[in-house]
C-alpha cells in the first residue's frame, strides 16, 4: 500500500481503489435522503438539516463524475485492444442491463394486478432514451396504477442511467479515434465548456421550468460531469500524476467553496447560476473529492474506506435503481404511521429506516443472487492486457 508521503504513480484500469465504493455510498445516500428525507422542518437545526437534504441531487453528479473517471480509464488503457468495442460494450452490458430490464419485466408482470397505464412515451426507456421523452413530459416518470394508486411505479430516476448509457455509446468512439492522452484532455475540456455554454444559452432563452427539465435530463447539457471525470482519469495517467493528485484536495476545497457560495446566493434548483456555473463547479468539486480519496492513508481515503460505506457502495447501483420504484407505497406508510404516532416527524423517521434497510436488503440479494450470475460473464470478454498478465 502506498503511504501518503510517497509518490503517487500513474494508475491503470486494473488498479483497485476501495475508497471509491465509499464515494458511491455517499452519492446514493444523498439521493435517498433527497427523495425520502422530507418532514425535517421545525427548529433551526431541523430546517438546516432539511436544506442540506434538498441538495441531495448532487449525489447524481458525483455518480456521473465517478462513471466518467472509471469508464475513461478503461477506454484509454484498452484503446489498442484487439476487440476494443466488442469487449467494452459486452462488459458494460452484463453490468448494467440485467436489473434495468428486470425492473421492467417485473412491472409488466404486475400490470394485470395493478392495471398500470403504460403510454407510448414510456417505450424510449427500454432503449435508454427515456430521459429525452421525460424532458418534454415529466409525467412519464410515473407508471400509474388505476386500481391501487400507492402501487404506482416511479421510473423517472432512470434518466441518469439513460444519460450514462448514451455517453457510453459516444465517448468510446472519441477515445479510440483520438488516442493521445493530452489531446483527449483538450477534447474533454472543450466539450465541457460547450456544455456550460449550452446551459447558458438555453437558460437565457427558455422558461425556468422548461430549461431546468432540459438541463437536468439531456446529455448535451450534462456531459461535463462525465467529462470532468474523464479529465481526472487521463491526468492521473500522465507523468505528473503525483503532482495532480496532490492538487486534488485544493481543487475540491476551492470548487466546494464556489458551490456553497452559489447555493447561498442563488439557492433555487432552477436558478440561473446554479444550473449553469453551479453544475460545472459541482463536477469539479466531485472530481477533486475522488482524486483526493485515491491516495491511501489520507483523511478522505480513511473515511471512504470505512467498511459500512464500502459495503453499501458495492450495492449502490441496485440501491439506486430500486429505491424509488414504489415510492408511493412508502409515502402511504408515512401517512398511516402519522395517524398512529400523531407525529409526522416520527412516522417519517420510522419509514426512512425501514425503507433504507429493505432497499439495502433487496439490493444485496439482487447483487449476490442475480447480478453476479451475469458479472461472471465478464471473464469471457477479458482485455488483451488481462489475458497476457496471467
Amino acid at each position: 500500500m502506498i503511504s501518503p508521503g510517497r509518490n503517487f504513480a500513474p494508475i491503470d484500469f486494473k488498479t483497485r481503489f476501495p475508497a471509491l465504493d465509499g464515494i458511491r455510498a455517499l452519492a446514493v445516500t444523498m439521493v435517498f435522503a433527497l427523495h425520502y428525507g422530507g418532514g425535517t422542518h421545525g427548529d433551526r437545526f431541523l430546517s438546516m438539516l432539511n436544506a442540506i437534504r434538498q441538495r441531495g441531487w448532487i449525489g447524481v453528479d458525483i455518480f456521473f463524475v465517478l462513471s466518467g473517471f472509471l469508464i475513461t480509464g478503461i477506454l484509454y488503457d484498452t484503446r489498442n485492444d484487439s476487440h476494443f468495442f466488442k469487449r467494452f460494450f459486452a462488459r458494460r452490458s452484463v453490468r448494467i442491463f440485467p436489473i434495468f430490464y428486470l425492473v421492467f419485466s417485473v412491472l409488466l408482470l404486475l400490470t394485470p394486478l395493478f392495471h398500470y397505464k403504460w403510454r407510448l412515451g414510456h417505450l424510449p426507456y427500454l432503449v435508454y432514451m427515456g430521459n429525452i421523452s421525460a424532458a418534454f413530459d415529466d409525467t412519464l416518470g410515473d407508471v400509474i396504477s388505476s386500481t391501487h394508486l400507492a402501487a404506482s411505479a416511479h421510473i423517472g430516476h432512470f434518466w441518469s442511467l439513460c444519460i450514462e448509457e448514451q455517453f457510453y455509446l459516444i465517448w468510446p468512439l472519441i477515445v479510440w479515434f483520438v488516442r493521445n492522452r493530452v489531446r483527449l484532455i483538450w477534447v474533454a475540456s472543450a466539450l465541457s465548456i460547450a456544455a456550460l455554454v449550452l446551459r447558458i444559452v438555453v437558460a437565457l432563452h427558455l422558461s425556468p421550468r422548461l430549461y431546468e427539465q432540459w438541463i437536468v435530463h439531456l446529455l448535451p447539457f450534462r456531459m461535463d460531469d462525465l467529462l470532468v471525470g474523464a479529465i481526472l482519469a487521463l491526468a492521473l495517467r500522465g507523468p505528473s500524476a503525483d503532482l495532480f493528485q496532490r492538487s486534488c484536495r485544493w481543487i475540491f476545497l476551492l470548487a466546494s467553496a464556489a458551490v456553497v457560495a452559489i447555493l447561498i446566493v442563488s439557492p433555487a434548483p432552477d436558478s440561473f447560476w446554479l444550473t449553469t456555473a453551479g453544475l460545472s463547479a459541482i463536477a469539479i468539486a466531485a472530481a477533486g473529492l475522488i482524486g483526493t480519496a485515491l491516495r491511501p492513508g489520507g483523511l478522505a481515503f480513511r473515511f471512504f474506506h470505512l467498511r459500512p460505506l464500502r459495503v453499501l457502495g458495492r450495492y449502490s447501483y441496485g440501491f439506486y435503481v430500486y429505491h424509488l420504484i414504489f415510492a408511493g407505497s412508502w409515502w402511504s406508510l408515512v401517512a398511516f404511521l402519522t395517524a398512529r404516532f400523531h407525529s409526522f416527524l416520527l412516522a417519517n423517521v420510522v419509514s426512512i429506516v425501514l425503507n433504507f434497510g429493505l432497499t439495502f436488503l433487496v439490493s444485496m440479494l439482487s447483487y449476490n443472487r442475480f447480478e453476479s450470475r451475469f458479472l461472471h460473464l465478464k471473464e469471457r470478454f477479458e482485455y488483451d492486457s488481462e489475458l497476457t498478465a496471467r
